[in-house]
């Protein structure tokens, strides 16, 4: 039967959670500064999402404004044409 001295078995494996804890709070590190990396990253494209949101808004209202005032000036220039031809015999 082999003899296990259970102090140096504690010892190493005292050593082993040391290292497996300092590495996981090495990995915690790294992932803390991803996530702060990536919440920086979402604000940034967050507000260019707005703005290109603000841009098509404005550009739909001036097509729509465009469109209705050029239907407009087609109603009123039907009108004329319209009222001309029913002066001209």
């Amino acid at each position: 039967m082999k003899y296990y001295n259970r102090g140096h078995h504690i010892d190493n494996l005292y050593d082993e959670i040391r290292v497996i804890r300092e590495q996981l709070l090495n990995r915690i590190e790294m992932l803390e500064e991803d996530v702060d990396y990536l919440m920086e990253e979402n604000k940034y494209y967050s507000k260019e999402i707005y703005q290109l949101q603000s841009d098509i808004n404005s550009l739909l209202a001036n097509i729509t404004r465009r469109r209705t005032n050029e239907g407009l000036e087609f109603k009123e220039g039907s009108k004329e044409v319209n009222k001309k031809s029913k002066e001209t015999p």
